[in-house]
């Protein structure tokens, strides 16, 4: 919920028109009053999305580069994914009213009523969204992302009336290829803002490099026997899948995936939500377990596999590479995008699918108990794979099973 400091800045930025005067690569740098520091990109000069981001820490700075660093017109759907899932950002935009939720339309509209803000115009009405590397755009759910965007919304508040008084040079306001490795840091004081500047952190980004801790595991995959050439990457699968926790942003599934280079043999992909490393680690070495023979080598085509694969592959023998072809790998990945785009192109009839589990689920026992015993046995795998209502699907195990 967006509270009326964050509504009252967003009105105040959006007036200053900063983005007519900036561009997003002109970063400046905020010290935040929980002690980080976060970046700033004013976006709009080049197009209709007018925002201001907060990339947050060291984390927030890299996620900024991969962004700006990565070469649109070449991505291929699974790079685009990474790059689209990447971002740690806070951002304040400026939408049109069908890119709001209803509850987001209500508070931006009792807002303005009460304070007679008339929102009329292009892209009236402030939303802000989180961002988080590997989860869906959500809601700001935290008393700290609230404060975090309005300590931004101030700073680039005092940097227009900055810009108006002394000019982007005399400030330190350039590109961030011109800015040697230093941009301007805006520090609220007691007396005041004051402008400072503050290097900036390296913008290569970090993959986790987990340590692989069961000895007993590795001991038993060090005995296997091995043979050939592994191609392995990671992915993010595109389709959200929710927390049990609601009030928690949806996450894109991140599958750790091998192809036998011989004999072209795809392994039982290890799906994660990627937030715990060390337990997709040891998901991929159970399933190496399982495996009747392993490679030599592992060839990682992404920094992420790399990262993830180095510790163990040292741990059970199999040498670990970083190779910039993966072809093998490459085209298994866009075949399984593929498939599931042509099941996306499929549109299933929802509302009748909706509608058939609502009349199952008011239909009395006695009547379920009469349909046909091809149906039972339809109804029942339904059932058993959990795509039903639970207290539909324990219904149908007890009356078919």
């Amino acid at each position: 919920m967006a509270t009326n400091r964050m509504m009252e800045l967003a009105f105040r930025y959006k007036e200053t028109k900063l983005w007519q005067r900036m561009y997003d690569t002109e970063l400046f740098a905020v010290r935040l009053s929980d002690g980080e520091i976060g970046y700033c990109s004013v976006m709009g000069r080049m197009g209709d999305h007018n925002a201001l981001g907060l990339y947050v820490g060291d984390e927030g700075f890299r996620s900024y580069c991969f962004l700006l660093n990565t070469p649109y017109g070449l991505l291929d759907d699974r790079a685009m994914g990474e790059m689209l899932t990447s971002q740690s950002c806070l951002q304040c935009s400026f939408e049109t009213k069908d890119m709001l939720s209803e509850e987001e339309l209500q508070e931006v509209r009792r807002y303005a009523k009460r304070r007679e803000k008339p929102l009329r115009g292009k892209n009236a009405f402030p939303q802000f969204t989180k961002y988080q590397p590997g989860r869906y755009p959500w809601h700001f759910d935290t008393k700290l992302d609230n404060q975090r965007i309005c300590e931004a919304l101030e700073a680039a508040i005092e940097l227009d009336g900055l810009l108006r008084r002394h000019g982007a040079e005399r400030l330190g306001l350039v590109s961030l290829e011109e800015s040697g490795g230093k941009i301007p840091l805006l520090v609220s004081e007691k007396d005041g803002w004051v402008v400072q500047s503050v290097p900036l952190p390296s913008g290569e980004m970090v993959y986790p490099e987990p340590v692989f801790a069961n000895e007993v595991l590795a001991a038993r995959l060090r005995r296997k026997k091995k043979k050939g050439v592994w191609e392995c990457g990671t992915m993010r699968i595109p389709t959200p899948v929710q927390d049990e926790q609601d009030d928690e942003a949806p996450y894109f599934p991140l599958a750790l995936l091998c192809v036998d280079r011989e004999s072209e043999l795809v392994q039982r992909p290890v799906v994660s939500n990627g937030d715990d490393a060390a337990e997709l680690l040891l998901s991929f070495a159970e399933m190496l377990l399982d495996a009747p023979q392993l490679p030599k080598t592992f060839c990682c085509g992404d920094e992420r596999s790399y990262a993830l694969l180095k510790d163990l592959g040292a741990k059970i023998g199999i040498l670990v590479k970083r190779t910039e072809e993966s072809e093998l790998l490459d085209e298994t990945m866009e075949d399984l995008l593929d498939h599931m785009g042509e099941d996306e192109d499929e549109d299933p009839d929802v509302e009748k699918l909706e509608s058939l589990i609502e009349m199952l689920a008011e239909m009395p026992e006695s009547e379920l108990a009469q349909v046909p015993p091809e149906m039972s046995e339809i109804l029942l795998e339904f059932a058993e794979l959990d795509v039903l209502p639970k207290p539909l699907a324990k219904r149908l195990k007890k009356l078919f099973r």
